[in-house]
């Protein structure tokens, strides 16, 4: 993986946890609140990363089959 790739991955659920972190310990959120802004939380980073790693992965497939395509046009 890319430095860059891994940085889309990391920073967005740092950022997202580290708001919620201080929040918590601010004690600006409390009760229910924390509870459902936690589990927002988890659900928005896990979506952010799967979109990355699902974006990297759909273009790694389509380099590896373009080069099998062009190894079949020279057999040829």
């Amino acid at each position: 993986m890319k430095a860059e790739l891994i940085l889309k991955v990391v920073i967005p659920p740092l950022v997202i946890f580290a708001i919620l972190v201080a929040l918590t310990i601010g004690k600006v959120i409390s009760g229910w609140s924390m509870y459902i802004l936690w589990i927002l939380g988890f659900v928005v980073a896990n979506l952010l990363v799967t979109k990355v790693t699902a974006k990297w992965s759909y273009q790694q497939r389509k380099q590896k089959r373009l080069q099998e395509t062009k190894k079949d046009n020279e057999n040829e």
